[in-house]
C-alpha cells in the first residue's frame, strides 16, 4: 500500500469528492493535483503530505504506509486444562480476526487512530471509580447498558467471537500503527457463551484495558461496577440485606443483563450481603445449574458486516475484498437481502447474466404467488384481507 491508494481510501471512506478535499485544504492543492496524486501521476511534497495528513487526522507516515497494525495481547484468561497447542491456536485466531477488523476500520471507516486512549480516561483510578468515570465519559448515565457489544464497538473496541471450548474465558489486545500511534482495541469472547456470561466477560476484558492491569480481581470488580453501578444497586436492594428472594435476583438479572450469580457477587462486593449469604446463594445456584447458564439473550456483533457492506455499496472495496473479509457464505446471505439491482449493475453484466437474473426473478415471483396466502379469492362485492401484503 502507498500514499496514492491510502489517500483515495481515506477520502472515499469519508464520502468526500476531490473538490471537497481541495476545499478542506484551503486551496493549498487543486482538485487536478489531488487527482494526479491518487492516480500515481504525481507525488505530494513533504509539506503537502503533512497538510493532507492533518486533514484526515493521521500522521504523514500512516498516510504513506496505511494500517499496518501490530496487535499486542494484553490479557489472556483461561482455565486449568487448556492445552498449550489450543491456546496458541486461539491466540493466532484472535490476532488474525483483530487485524482483519483494523484493516476494515481503515478501509471502510477511514479511521486509523482512537481519539483518546482508554487508560487516559481512568488513569490511576480504583475499579469502582474507573467504571463510573467511563460511564460518564461514554454518556451512559446509570441506566442498564442495553447492548454492551454495540456500546464497545461504537467506541472503537472490536468484539470478536471465537470458536473455543469452556476452558477459554476471554482475551483483550491493543493495536498500534506503523508510527506507534494507537489504532484501537479488541476483545475476544467465546461464541457459545451464555448471554450473561458473555456480557460479564466483555466488561471484564474492558476492565483490563481501562485499568491497564493484568489483575483479575480488579478487572472483575470493574466489570460488576460497569454493568450494575453501586448507586443503582443500593436503590434496588438497599445498603444492607439479611435475606434476598430469588424473584429479586431474577428481576435484577433481567434488568442488568447479568446472571443471578453475578448479581449475588456484586451484592457481596458492595457489602450488601454477608459472606455466609453469598456462599449460600452460590451453592444454591450451582445446584440448580444457574452458574453455567442464564436466560440473558446473547449479543451479536454487527460492526464487521455493516462496515464491509458499506464499503462494498460505496465501491470503496471490491466484491473480492468483501468476500475475503466476510467469507462467501455470509457475503451471499447479506447480498441476497438486497433485492434492488440498479441499472448500473445490470449494464456491467453480460447478456447471459442478465437473462439468468430475469429467470431467477421469474421463478421467485411464481413461487411467491403460488403460495397459500393467495389461495383465497374474494367473491364479487367482497373485500379480501390479504394481511397487509399490498
Amino acid at each position: 500500500m502507498n500514499e496514492t491508494t491510502v489517500l483515495r481510501d481515506l477520502r472515499m471512506s469519508r464520502g468526500w469528492s476531490l473538490q471537497d478535499l481541495a476545499e478542506k485544504l484551503d486551496g493549498a492543492v487543486s482538485r487536478q493535483s489531488l487527482h494526479k496524486y491518487e492516480n500515481g501521476d504525481a507525488t505530494p511534497s513533504p509539506s503537502i503530505l503533512t497538510k493532507l495528513a492533518r486533514v484526515f487526522g493521521v500522521t504523514p507516515l500512516e498516510l504513506v504506509t496505511g494500517p499496518d497494525c501490530l496487535v499486542e495481547i494484553k490479557a489472556f484468561r483461561k482455565r486449568a486444562g487448556l492445552r498449550v497447542k489450543t491456546e496458541k491456536s486461539l491466540r493466532d485466531q484472535f490476532v488474525e480476526e483483530a487485524q482483519k477488523r483494523f484493516a476494515v476500520q481503515f478501509k471502510c471507516a477511514g479511521q486509523l487512530r482512537v481519539k483518546k486512549e482508554l487508560q487516559g480516561v481512568c488513569s490511576g483510578e480504583e475499579p469502582e471509580c474507573a467504571a463510573k468515570k467511563l460511564r460518564q465519559h461514554w454518556s451512559l448515565g446509570e441506566a442498564a447498558i442495553a447492548s454492551l457489544t454495540i456500546t464497545m464497538e461504537d467506541h472503537q473496541i472490536h468484539v470478536i467471537p471465537l470458536d473455543a471450548d469452556e476452558k477459554f474465558d476471554g482475551v483483550c489486545a491493543v493495536a498500534k500503527g506503523a508510527s506507534g500511534a494507537l489504532c484501537g482495541y479488541a476483545v475476544g469472547v467465546r461464541k457459545m457463551e451464555s448471554g450473561g456470561r458473555q456480557r460479564l466477560t466483555l466488561a471484564h476484558e474492558l476492565g483490563h484495558l481501562v485499568l491497564d492491569t493484568e489483575d483479575e480481581d480488579k478487572a472483575f470488580r470493574f466489570a460488576g461496577a460497569l454493568l450494575a453501578p453501586k448507586e443503582v444497586m443500593f436503590r434496588k436492594l438497599g445498603e444492607k440485606r439479611n435475606r434476598i428472594k430469588r424473584a429479586e435476583l431474577d428481576a435484577l438479572s433481567e434488568e442488568f443483563g447479568m446472571s443471578p450469580e453475578a448479581i449475588i457477587r456484586r451484592a457481596y462486593d458492595l457489602e450488601i450481603i454477608t459472606k455466609d449469604s453469598y456462599a449460600f446463594w452460590s451453592r444454591l445456584l450451582r445446584k440448580n445449574g444457574v452458574k453455567k447458564a442464564d436466560n440473558i439473550p446473547k449479543e451479536d456483533s454487527t460492526w464487521l458486516h455493516r462496515q464491509v457492506m458499506k464499503g462494498y455499496a460505496e465501491r470503496i472495496i471490491t466484491e473480492e475484498q468483501a468476500r475475503d473479509w466476510l467469507g462467501d457464505e455470509q457475503f451471499n446471505r447479506l447480498i441476497g437481502q438486497d433485492m434492488h439491482t440498479t441499472q448500473w449493475d445490470l449494464r456491467k453484466k453480460t447478456k447471459a447474466e442478465r437473462a439468468e437474473l430475469l429467470s431467477q426473478a421469474a421463478a421467485a415471483a411464481e413461487s411467491y404467488y403460488n403460495s397459500d396466502r393467495f389461495d383465497c379469492v374474494a367473491e364479487a362485492g367482497e373485500v379480501h384481507d390479504d394481511g397487509g401484503l399490498a
